[in-house]
């Protein structure tokens, strides 16, 4: 009785292979016809163009994934600076000089007055730099002198100096009359 299971059982594997492969050679021979491929030649040719179709999707999925990670780096970063109560906001790059600086956010600076056009302020610690000479500096420009001098400007002037660029003051007019002469405490912080 073991014998005759165990054959049957054999016999049905073996249906069971060889309708697989039939199955199989029918279904790889429908996609050669539907695709031309009757020579080798022509197998080679429909092989190839499957390699640089499969190449370009993954290089479109490459180019995809860049592109999403650009966006992401270029982000703006919002964040408020707090004058007397008053809220004003400011766009910064998305750079390490400023993912370094929001580090410290919340903070309050008491900046000082130099040259009746910016306020300053020497920061702690230092922060990476990309400095180069901007030919103007403009009203609510947001930068880096060195590397831990924040500094606000509140007027327009041409430029010898060297300084990373962080960001500008949205609302500049508003923001210049709040600021009055000498120093001021100003509130940083992540706008929410």
């Amino acid at each position: 009785m073991n014998k005759k299971i165990l054959i049957s059982i054999f016999i049905l594997v073996i249906v069971i292979v060889i309708i697989v492969l039939f199955v199989k050679s029918a279904s790889d021979e429908t996609a050669n016809e539907t695709i031309g491929v009757n020579s080798e030649e022509n197998k080679e040719t429909a092989l190839e163009v499957n390699e640089v179709i499969n190449a370009d999707n993954i290089t479109e999925k490459t180019t995809d994934l860049e592109k999403e990670i650009n966006t992401m780096n270029s982000e703006e970063i919002r964040i408020n600076l707090i004058i007397n109560n008053k809220y004003f906001t400011a766009t910064l790059e998305n750079n390490k000089t400023v993912q370094e600086l929001i580090q410290n956010f919340p903070m309050t600076l008491n900046m000082s007055d130099l040259h009746s056009n910016e306020k300053y302020n020497y920061l702690d610690s230092s922060l990476t730099t990309n400095s180069t000479i901007p030919s103007m500096i403009y009203a609510g420009d947001i930068k880096l002198y060195g590397n831990n001098c924040l500094v606000v400007f509140y007027d327009d002037f041409k430029n010898s100096y060297s300084y990373t660029n962080l960001g500008k003051i949205d609302n500049v007019e508003e923001f210049v009359s709040e600021l009055g002469s000498g120093s001021v405490n100003i509130r940083f912080e992540l706008a929410n």
